[in-house]
């Protein structure tokens, strides 16, 4: 529960007046003035309130300026969403007439581009601002605007994963995993016993990376977390960084094993399939959809696998072939067809790109013809259900560990 119950109810409450009738200047400057409400003193539904209430107050611009500090320290803690600060800092600025500058203010153009419906401070350093703060950079943001805004208030938010908060990893594991890969920051760490000897690591991780680990009360964690493995951890994270396919392959080389997990609908099952893959020394995986809105049951799911494993972000499995093409790599998938190649005789070595459907729609027909290799799963029974996508990506990335193994050697 809140720590302030209180006041989470009247600013809930603020929200519906302010919208029928008005009048609730004087009480939210009040309000204000003790600092901004933040997640643990109000949750996150009417943090979310405070933030429409400041957002609609164009006429007290003036004192909305002053409530900023407040929000952005809010906001580096994890205790308020840095879109929250991002777009008041732009609405305040806009106010005045001044330039954005996080540029927030946008809309979809006719052409399918983000146009800024103001103008922003230094445009090229624009993106290395929004990173700065913890936002996607503008070309992220860009791919949602067709959503309906990016406004991080919403009844939907919790569909858009540019839009998510409070993001939450799961567990000790989990949660040394995304201080270690460094894909995401992390604000800050809540653990039920800090001092407990099993989060030793985490401890190290924590002072190597200056995130504070806090002591709190169970029923908090309890609040916030979607599962009940935790044993008493959880981080309060920012976005994923999200990395071009292109600048993946520059980092694993031309002889990597990349695979694509297209099609999987269940986060449970994405993550079982990337702990599989991880664990097979796979040395990327290719999505086309980020996972932030089911982030904590996929790093439990992964063990942390899905924050280590460098990850690469396509529109299509077609575009992810077509780079990896030019990258001097073969392009495999995994059918069931007689035709097909059987995957211990095949030749999982050298650079290579695998495409792994999910369970309804599999990989097209059209994606197939244009394999440079098609791999079958042999199976022990003629009549055997086939297998699911984290099973099918645990046998072949380690009959390719295996190739790859007896290659080196």
């Amino acid at each position: 529960m809140p720590r302030n119950v209180a006041l989470r109810d009247e600013l809930l409450a603020l929200t519906e007046r302010d919208e029928a009738e008005g009048g609730v200047d004087e009480r939210l400057v009040a309000i204000m003035a003790e600092g901004w409400p933040g997640l643990r003193d109000v949750g996150s539904e009417a943090a979310d309130a405070a933030w429409m209430l400041a957002h609609r107050a164009d006429h007290l611009n003036d004192e909305r300026r002053s409530w900023l500090p407040a929000l952005r320290a809010a906001a580096e803690a994890g205790d308020a969403d840095a879109r929250h600060y991002a777009t008041l800092v732009d609405r305040t600025s806009a106010v005045d007439g001044q330039p954005q500058e996080y540029g927030t203010l946008i809309t979809r153009a006719s052409d399918g581009e983000p146009e800024f419906t103001a103008p922003v401070r230094d445009a090229g350093n624009l993106d290395e601002r929004r990173l700065a703060l913890g936002l996607p950079t503008l070309s992220e943001d860009g791919r949602y605007l067709g959503d309906g805004g990016l406004l991080p208030y919403a009844p939907d938010r919790g569909a858009v994963p540019v839009n998510q908060w409070p993001l939450v990893v799961e567990g000790h594991v989990s949660v040394e995993a995304a201080l270690e890969a460094e894909v995401r920051r992390v604000h800050r760490i809540w653990a039920v016993r800090p001092g407990d000897r099993r989060l030793m690591r985490l401890r190290a991780l924590a002072r190597e990376r200056e995130v504070v680990i806090e002591q709190v009360d169970a029923t908090l964690i309890e609040e916030l977390a979607a599962g009940r493995t935790h044993g008493g951890v959880i981080a309060l994270v920012g976005p994923r960084h999200e990395r071009r396919l292109e600048d993946v392959l520059a980092e694993v080389g031309p002889s990597a094993l990349v695979v694509m997990l297209d099609g999987i609908e269940d986060p449970f099952n994405f993550g079982q399939a990337v702990r599989a893959l991880y664990a097979a020394g796979v040395d990327a995986v290719v999505v086309r959809r980020a996972w932030e809105t089911a982030l904590a049951t996929v790093t439990r799911a992964s063990a942390g696998a899905s924050e280590l494993l460098p990850t690469g972000i396509v529109q299509s499995a077609e575009e992810a072939a077509a780079i990896c093409r030019r990258a001097g790599m073969r392009v495999a998938c995994a059918v069931n067809r007689p035709s097909a190649t059987s995957l211990v005789e095949s030749d999982l070595t050298g650079g290579l790109f695998v495409l792994i459907g999910g369970e309804r729609r599999g990989v097209t027909r059209s994606f197939v013809d244009e394999a440079d290799v098609q791999l079958r799963i042999g199976y022990g029974r003629e009549r055997a259900p086939e297998l699911g996508a984290a099973a099918s990506a645990a046998i072949i990335g380690f009959e390719a560990l295996r190739q790859r193994a007896a290659t080196a050697g």
